[in-house]
C-alpha cells in the first residue's frame, strides 16, 4: 500500500472514531439533561412488529395532521408535546421550524410511509422475549428529548409494566415486587436511538416499598428508575453506602431537579438542603451520612414522569432518575 493510500485509509478510520465517539457524545448529554417524556405507541402490521432481535414501533404522535400535509419525505417537522392525560405526552402543534427554547418537543423526520420517524423506530429485545410485545395489549415508550428535540429510547411499559425480558409474556406475578438484580442479557450493539437493553440491573419496580443505594463514593444511585403504581402510601428506604459522602433522596416534579437543588443550597444543611414548603418537592428524606440509613413516607402522586434526586450540593448532577407512577388501570 503506497504511502498515500495509507494516509487516506487511516484519515477515514480516524474519521469514523470521531463521529462515533460525537454521537456518543451527543447521546449521553441528552440522557443526561434531557427531559423524560412517556409516548403512547400505535399499532403497526403485526407481521414487522419483530425484525431479528428488535421491535419494530410507531407513534400516536407519527401521524401529520392535515395542516402538516402534504409534506415530503426527508422533511424536518418539529412536534411540539405536552403532558396529557395518566401522564402520556401528546403533540401539540407541529412545525416547520424549531420551536422556542422552553417549549419541550422532537424533531422528527418524514419518512416513505408519510409518517414521521423520531431515530426511535426500534427497540432491542433479547432472544425469545419478543412474544411479551407480540402479545400485550398496551405499549408505551419511556422517551428522554433533548433541548434540540434529538431522542433517546431508554424502556418501554408493556401492559403497564416495565418491559422484562426474563418473564413469560403472560405472567404478571410478582412484578409488584421489587426486581432483584439478576445477570444482564449478553452486550449487543443497540439501535442509535435506544440506551441500553433493559436488565433489571438499573431500575426498581415495586408498589410500594423500594430500597435505594448509591454506588459506593461515586456520586451516582444504583438505579436510574422507580416505577411505582398511583392510589398506595410509598416507603422509600435510602441507603447511603458511601464511606465519605453524605447524601439525600428528593422526589420532585419533572424537569425541576435542578433548580430545587439550586434553592436547596440556600436552605442549607438546617433544611437538609431542600427548600423547605416548596411545591415541585413531593417528598424526601433527611440527610444520610456516610453508611447510614434514611427513609421517607408518602402517597403517591398522579400517573406520571417525575425525578428523583440529591441535592446536596454540587450532587445533583450526576445523582439523578426518573421515579415514574404508571397507570394502574392498563
Amino acid at each position: 500500500m503506497s504511502r498515500t493510500l495509507k494516509i487516506a485509509f487511516w484519515a477515514t478510520v480516524i474519521g469514523q472514531i470521531i463521529l462515533l465517539l460525537a454521537f456518543i457524545a451527543v447521546k449521553e448529554n441528552t440522557l443526561r439533561s434531557g427531559t423524560s417524556v412517556l409516548l403512547q405507541t400505535a399499532p403497526i402490521d403485526p407481521r414487522s412488529v419483530l425484525q431479528g432481535e428488535f421491535a419494530i414501533l410507531d407513534y400516536e404522535i407519527a401521524e401529520l395532521p392535515d395542516y402538516a400535509r402534504p409534506a415530503i419525505q426527508g422533511d424536518s417537522i418539529y412536534v411540539e408535546l405536552r403532558e396529557g392525560p395518566e401522564g402520556v405526552w401528546v403533540a401539540g402543534q407541529y412545525l416547520e421550524r424549531k420551536p422556542d427554547s422552553d417549549v419541550i418537543f422532537i424533531k422528527g423526520t418524514v419518512n416513505s410511509r408519510g409518517r414521521l420517524g423520531f431515530g426511535i423506530d426500534t427497540f432491542f429485545v433479547p432472544e425469545g422475549s419478543g412474544q411479551i410485545i407480540e402479545r400485550s395489549r398496551d405499549v408505551k415508550a419511556l422517551v428522554v428529548v433533548s433541548s434540540s428535540g434529538t431522542a433517546v429510547l431508554e424502556d418501554l411499559i408493556v401492559d403497564g409494566f416495565p418491559f422484562d425480558p426474563r418473564r413469560p409474556p403472560d405472567d404478571r406475578t410478582g412484578q409488584d415486587k421489587i426486581s432483584q438484580p439478576q445477570q444482564p442479557p449478553e452486550r449487543v450493539d443497540l439501535p442509535p436511538g435506544q440506551s441500553r437493553p433493559m436488565s433489571g440491573m438499573d431500575r426498581l419496580v415495586g408498589v410500594d416499598t423500594f430500597e435505594v443505594d448509591v454506588n459506593g463514593d461515586v456520586l451516582e444511585f444504583r438505579h436510574d428508575f422507580m416505577f411505582a403504581l398511583p392510589d398506595v402510601e410509598i416507603t422509600v428506604t435510602f441507603n447511603n453506602s458511601s464511606s465519605v459522602n453524605s447524601h439525600n433522596l428528593v422526589i420532585v416534579l419533572s424537569r425541576t431537579k435542578d433548580a430545587v437543588a439550586a434553592e436547596g443550597i440556600t436552605a442549607g444543611p438546617a433544611n437538609d438542603w431542600v427548600p423547605p414548603s416548596d411545591n415541585r418537592v413531593i417528598a424526601h428524606t433527611s440527610l444520610v451520612g456516610p453508611g447510614e440509613t434514611g427513609e421517607v413516607r408518602f402517597p403517591a402522586p398522579q400517573p406520571g414522569v417525575y425525578q428523583f434526586v440529591c441535592t446536596f450540593p454540587g450532587h445533583n448532577s450526576t445523582m439523578f432518575g426518573d421515579f415514574i407512577v404508571l397507570d394502574r388501570a392498563q
